[in-house]
């Protein structure tokens, strides 16, 4: 019993698991044009959940009185993702539209959506998290027909 303890120590000291690569997102929010309200983000790592908000992580950041924000998502396994994130000027939880769905509050995705007129793909929009910090520019727009 004793030498199948050792053999087993001594397998855990000198082959320790694999340990699952971490990186570090930095995050530049742009076109904030009013300095209010709560940053809204839901962060995906799977194509088939990508929009559905009770699949994604949350997370929530505040605008400074400037109107600027810079984030940062620390210990994010190496991966793909995509994010869709708002502006929730109101703070009400929620991404406000008007009486046909339009949103009324800013809007963006991990990258720009090629078009206004549908929700992005995930293969539009996704990135990878790779060991090194990585930053990421997101343009927050408002939806207008012209």
């Amino acid at each position: 019993m004793k030498i199948i303890l050792f053999l087993f120590g001594f397998a855990v000291f000198f082959f320790p698991a694999e340990k699952e690569m971490e990186g570090r997102l930095f995050i530049r929010f742009e076109g904030i044009e009013k300095p209010t309200g709560t940053l809204r983000l839901a962060l995906y790592d799977n194509p088939s959940e990508f929009m559905k908000e009770e699949k994604a992580v949350l997370y929530n950041f505040f605008v400074d009185k400037n109107g600027n924000l810079e984030a940062t998502i620390e210990n994010l396994p190496t991966g793909t993702y995509a994010f869709a994130v708002f502006l929730d000027e109101n703070n009400n939880k929620k991404l406000d539209k008007n009486l046909v769905g339009v949103p009324t509050e800013p809007y963006g995705f991990s990258k720009d959506s090629p078009s206004k007129w549908r929700l992005p793909t995930w293969e539009e929009v996704k990135f990878e998290v790779r060991e090194k910090p990585q930053t990421l520019n997101v343009n927050l727009i408002r939806w207008a027909l012209f």
